[in-house]
């Protein structure tokens, strides 16, 4: 099931180069797309769910609600980083061209169906 519904998601977002879901401690429940010049999907995983744990503790910090999702861009990719439960991220690697606002929304719809099945 989880693999079905990376490979959907990256027929569905424009641009998307991988989609990782990865437990919050950084190790991976299935991946698609990648390789190439892109970050193996283990990196992904480990660094990106690591910044997300920061941003959670920055949150608590400043007294904010826990954020269900972070995105950092660059000339070359952006990252959109989606809560899925309080223990799985998807990870989502979109080329410059990507569509962020589909992403965003592609991730949220597969947050929800992939959240009864995590729970």
């Amino acid at each position: 099931m989880f693999d079905e519904t990376l490979a959907e998601l990256t027929a569905r977002i424009d641009g998307a180069r991988a989609i990782v879901l990865t437990g919050v401690d950084g190790m991976i429940l299935a991946a698609a797309g990648g390789g190439g010049a892109d970050p193996a999907p283990d990196l992904l995983a480990a660094c990106l769910s690591d910044v997300h744990r920061r941003v959670v503790a920055a949150h608590r910090d400043a007294g904010l609600p826990l954020p269900v999702e972070t995105s950092a861009g660059s000339s070359d990719a952006t990252v959109v980083v989606r809560r899925v439960t309080d223990e799985y991220l998807l990870v989502a690697l979109l080329g410059p061209a990507g569509g962020l606002g589909r992403a965003r929304f592609e991730l949220r719809r597969a947050a929800a169906r992939l959240q009864t099945e995590l729970l």
